[in-house]
């Protein structure tokens, strides 16, 4: 982390905008949920139709702004990622030219050609990933609850409840699906190192007559890396099944709370959408940033 921080550095201003230009967007996106409820109310409770049209000219403006500023943040945070990118690539390349024939060997052409180009295209993509996904979660999170607790104190609480599970949760999950990420990362390398021996020496491994041998250890590190490949993204797809299931017991607890609420006369009608757009935003953001954490 510190060694991308190190060439974030000169792009300071860039990451700066970036993050300023999504914050907008995730703030955007929970205000007209905010707007949607009071229309509601407002056409429900027998407000003037200006009332209502001034709501809507609300939410048209925040639209606008919301989507602008999420087109030029995707656009910033794009960029930033490919500058690094080009920084991180001439780094390794002129450090590579420094090295001596032994630790040249020790590194292997493999390993450098595949930090030089896999290694440093994920962490671009792990970069802009995080900036969308991982950033924002705090800002929504707060901002989903303060708007939640200013709606209702009880169903507040009981989204307070709901975002400290599914935290409590993703950590669990993150703990677990690390090392194996690490493993997957050594065995790509192996199966790498393998492939290109097998390419530039195939002229010996014919003269010793070495194909079956070769052949069964360039198998034995596919198998391997498929193994290791097929438990990441079983995974994926239990991570994804779960959060599904607690997106939609959470939705199921705002309505039935909700209309039990709205009954006792504590809240209104249009409050329930407000709530419900909250849940879906916030588990939906921390649902990301857990798979994009798990990537990196």
């Amino acid at each position: 982390m510190n060694l991308i921080l190190r060439f974030l550095k000169p792009h300071w201003k860039l990451c700066l905008i970036t993050v300023v230009l999504l914050i907008v967007d995730v703030a955007g996106a929970l205000f007209i949920p905010t707007l949607v409820a009071e229309m509601l109310n407002d056409g429900t409770s027998g407000a003037s139709f200006d009332a209502i049209v001034r709501t809507g000219i609300h939410m048209a403006a925040v639209s606008v702004l919301a989507g602008v500023c999420a087109i030029l943040g995707g656009y910033a945070s794009a960029t930033l990622a490919a500058q690094v990118g080009k920084d991180m690539r001439e780094a390794i390349y002129a450090k590579s030219l420094k090295l001596s024939v032994y630790d040249f060997r020790q590194f292997g052409t493999a390993s450098i050609t595949t930090r030089t180009i896999s290694d440093i295209t994920t962490i671009q993509f792990a970069l802009t990933s995080t900036i969308q996904m991982v950033i924002p979660v705090p800002v929504i999170c707060v901002l989903a609850l303060a708007l939640t607790f200013g709606l209702d104190a009880q169903m507040g609480v009981i989204l307070l409840i709901v975002v400290a599970a599914v935290l409590l949760l993703a950590w669990r999950i993150m703990g677990s699906a690390s090392p194996l990420f690490r493993k997957l990362q050594k065995l790509l390398d192996r199966m790498s190192t393998i492939l290109l021996e097998n390419i530039t020496g195939v002229r010996v491994v014919r003269a010793f007559n070495k194909e079956r041998s070769e052949e069964q250890r360039m198998r034995r590190s596919f198998t391997d890396y498929a193994q290791a490949a097929v438990q990441a993204n079983t995974l994926f797809f239990a991570l994804e099944s779960l959060a599904m299931l607690v997106m939609n017991l959470c939705i199921v607890g705002i309505l039935w709370l909700g209309g039990n609420r709205i009954g006792a006369g504590a809240m209104e009608i249009g409050d329930i959408t407000a709530l419900t757009e909250y849940a879906i935003l916030i588990l939906f953001y921390v649902i990301m940033a857990q798979m994009v954490i798990m990537l990196l």
